[in-house]
């Protein structure tokens, strides 16, 4: 199955163009506002189907920035944003291509914590030591 979302290298990426205060802050701001402004939808509306959905949906794209910042906070910490992508950085046109079509998947409900739960386990039965 092909990765269809590396988050890991998405915020990497992120990290290596931008620095890691603008992108920590950038995901942290996104979970809080996606899922405030999700919150106060779901307790305005007026129990409408077409509100409660929304409100929904912008709380699930804040929980998709939880990944992407705690992923970022780690490389930041270890300083390896420009590791993390390897010889991706040899052509950075591509991997921006890459990349920028990956980060769609945060705008599908809930679709990064799964994927990056999966990667993560599945990384964990191939090499016992990763962690």
């Amino acid at each position: 199955m092909p990765i269809v979302l590396n988050a890991r290298k998405l915020a990497a990426l992120d990290l290596v163009f931008l620095g890691s205060k603008v992108i920590i802050a950038e995901f942290a701001i996104g979970i809080f506002l996606s899922t405030a402004l999700g919150f106060f939808v779901l307790l305005r509306g007026h129990s409408s189907l077409v509100q409660v959905a929304l409100g929904l949906y912008l709380i699930s794209i804040g929980i998709n920035y939880v990944p992407m910042l705690i992923y970022a906070i780690a490389i930041s910490k270890a300083n390896s944003a420009r590791a993390e992508l390897g010889s991706e950085l040899d052509n950075q046109r591509a991997a921006m291509a890459k990349y920028r079509r990956q980060s769609l998947w945060l705008l599908v409900p809930l679709s990064v914590p799964v994927i990056a739960i999966t990667q993560t386990r599945k990384r964990r039965v191939n090499d016992p030591t990763a962690g």
